[in-house]
């Protein structure tokens, strides 16, 4: 009987930490559409949820780098627009 009450206690303690934690959906940046009359040429999310949107003026990239909650990250063009909103859809970078 105690052997079966360990067990369950931790069926339920794995099931709970499932629930919280391991299948959260992950939540990034959108994109400008445009930076200064610039469409967007890619956009990915890497490992840190820190999105990278690149804009192409001919042989110059732009990049802007927002974080998970749509703010401005560091690093980024200084044309880039501030805050952006969100999405639950996440394109890996390579």
């Amino acid at each position: 009987m105690k052997t079966f009450l360990t067990l369950l206690a931790a069926i339920t303690s794995l099931s709970a930490y499932t629930l919280v934690g391991v299948h959260a959906t992950m939540k990034c940046s959108l994109c400008p559409p445009s930076t200064g009359g610039v469409p967007v040429y890619s956009a990915c999310t890497n490992n840190k949820n820190v999105t990278n949107c690149q804009y192409r003026i001919r042989a110059l990239t732009l990049h802007c780098y927002y974080n998970d909650n749509g703010s401005l990250a560091g690093g980024s063009h200084s044309s880039c627009p501030g805050n952006m909103g969100t999405s639950n859809i996440c394109p890996a970078c390579k």
